[in-house]
């Protein structure tokens, strides 16, 4: 029995479940309250997801025994789709139903759902390119696996189209605008000034409402004299002689006032927000770490170009999946640099270098991904909606961790594979995935380009950095009339 490999097996998955542990409770930090079950849910799918990429690493390393490696493999599969398509749709469904039913209807109602959800998922699959038939089975783990991998390819490429045009794009100095200290200052006096007046017309109305209740059962009324008297008022109030209104119409004024001020200064806060953040990057752009980053950007530039390029080349006439371009650039950047001294062999760096560099790209993608669920959940307030957040931020990151295994393992050599594909089912259409893939990421890229281009332009004609700050022109204006 290979002791030592359980051992690292289960030391694996226990640093990972608490890391999504960690995470989700860093997450939560901000929300009224945390549920135990939730988050351990969310653990356990991030931990499979996690140890489904490390076994990757413990095939080419040769780490673990290779029983105790393909039983891990079956374990983890097995867990990791166990939890997408049972444990968490049955449990979000319960979570929803549970607030309308009690006991065993919510139960019943449940699970009624719940079946209704495996036959949708199920049927679908019919309609979905790159499913197989079932000729195993419609429960055979192919079926499962290939129709997560075409939902998961879809939402991958997606992603990973928008972190190679986003990463490229905040790294890069070209694109920092010049915020001066003035302008968050003369945007910071604006936020504060609207605060205060939103605050003034709260004093008000709470005088108001007092005065209303020292009034009195329909001592908010208008002024006496029936029609006449209020005909008389609506004049008086029209040409200024009075108010038309009494203490009720002046608190539904004051109402709508607090909120179109409160509006404007959440857009003032935003506003604000930004600058400061834009501030940040181009006081960081000066310092080395800018430069570095700069540097950065440019190369992260340049692979998102031959990226575009690859993927429309593979649409149009097929993927050369046998091609490596970044070992091969860094062998031939490593025999440059040292004049030929340096001689690695190709197939080896091709293995690690290629996992790496996709490894990388892949948590580039995930980590915006997660960044942007971090700030969902900042946002709001209730539990509920943060639960059904969680669980689907749940089931997405399972999608997400099958998908990105299907797609690592054409860089994988064929002898690597064999307990990748027991646990997965078997031999799956895998030529499609990569097309899917890259039609996908091609169309997200460009979307993605376009939208930066586009808001690009729109900053650059609202704000011109040759031009003072807005108060100090509208100060100026203001002296010169």
């Amino acid at each position: 029995m290979d002791i030592v490999g359980i051992v690292v097996g289960l030391a694996g998955v226990s640093v990972f479940f608490w890391t999504g542990w960690w995470f989700l409770s860093r997450s939560f930090k901000n929300l009224d309250s945390r549920d135990a079950s939730v988050q351990t849910l969310w653990s356990l799918v991030f931990a499979f997801s996690c140890n489904m990429l490390l076994l990757i690493l413990f095939e080419i390393m040769g780490i673990m025994a290779h029983s105790t490696r393909l039983f891990s493999w079956f374990c983890t599969v097995w867990g990791l789709l166990l939890l997408l398509l049972g444990v968490l749709p049955f449990y979000q469904c319960y979570r929803t139903i549970s607030g309308a039913l009690q006991g065993g209807h919510a139960l019943a109602a449940s699970t009624a759902a719940w079946l209704a959800f495996m036959w949708c998922f199920w049927r679908v699959g019919h309609y979905l390119p790159g499913v197989p038939p079932p000729v195993e089975g419609v429960l055979h783990v192919k079926q499962a696996v290939s129709r997560v991998g075409v939902m998961g390819t879809w939402m991958i490429a997606v992603l990973s189209g928008y972190a190679a045009v986003s990463v490229p794009y905040s790294y890069l100095s070209l694109f920092v605008r010049p915020v001066e200290a003035g302008e968050v200052a003369a945007m910071d006096e604006q936020y504060r000034q609207t605060c205060a007046l939103v605050e003034e017309k709260k004093r008000r109305l709470a005088a108001a409402q007092a005065e209303l209740e020292r009034m009195g059962p329909g001592g908010g009324a208008s002024g006496g004299g029936g029609l006449l008297g209020g005909l008389l008022s609506g004049v008086m109030g029209a040409w200024g002689g009075g108010p038309a209104s009494g203490p009720r119409a002046t608190i539904r004024a004051l109402e709508a006032e607090i909120d179109n001020l409160g509006c404007l200064a959440a857009m003032l806060g935003a506003e604000l927000g930004e600058l400061r953040v834009e501030r940040a990057r181009a006081l960081e752009s000066r310092t080395c770490w800018g430069h570095c980053k700069n540097a950065a950007g440019y190369a992260m530039s340049g692979y998102c170009v031959f990226k575009m390029c690859a993927s429309l080349k593979a649409l149009l006439v097929g993927e050369d999946l046998a091609a490596d371009p970044v070992g091969r650039a860094l062998s031939v950047v490593l025999r440059a640099a040292s004049h030929g001294s340096i001689s690695l062999d190709t197939g080896a760096l091709t293995q690690y270098s290629t996992l790496a560099f996709i490894a990388a790209i892949s948590a580039m993608s995930l980590r915006g991904f997660l960044r942007s669920a971090r700030k969902v959940f900042s946002a709001v307030r209730g539990s509920s909606m943060a639960t059904h957040l969680v669980l689907l931020l749940s089931q997405v990151t399972g999608f997400y961790t099958i998908s990105s295994v299907l797609l690592i393992r054409k860089n994988i050599p064929l002898k690597y594979r064999a307990d990748m594909d027991a646990a997965l089912g078997g031999q799956l259409d895998f030529q499609f995935f990569h097309a899917w893939f890259n039609g996908l990421f091609l169309a997200s890229a460009l979307l993605t380009f376009g939208g930066f281009y586009w808001q690009y332009q729109q900053a650059a004609m609202m704000h011109d950095p040759l031009l003072p700050t807005h108060t100090t022109m509208l100060a100026t204006g203001y002296h010169k009339r």
